[in-house]
């Protein structure tokens, strides 16, 4: 699985799984937030403290989902 982000500005960056968007997280004062859209999965970002630990935690979302997505197809 290819996940490769790019940055939109200092507030934004957009995550792209085999070079189709998938979300974008937005980085403020308050924390971070992950903007999806169906069928993207919901990510808790409340524990986050660095941008990395944010991206890290959406890139385990999207592999999760991969995964079970997978194993939908093979049943």
């Amino acid at each position: 699985m290819d996940i490769e982000w790019k940055v939109v500005d200092e507030s934004h960056q957009e995550v792209f799984v085999e070079q189709h968007v998938r979300g974008l997280l937005w980085i403020t004062t308050a924390g971070f937030s992950f903007w999806h859209s169906y069928p993207n999965p919901a990510v808790d970002l409340s524990h986050a403290k660095t941008v990395e630990e944010a991206k890290k935690a959406v890139e385990a979302a999207l592999r999760l989902e991969e995964y079970e997505n997978f194993g939908e197809i093979k049943k």
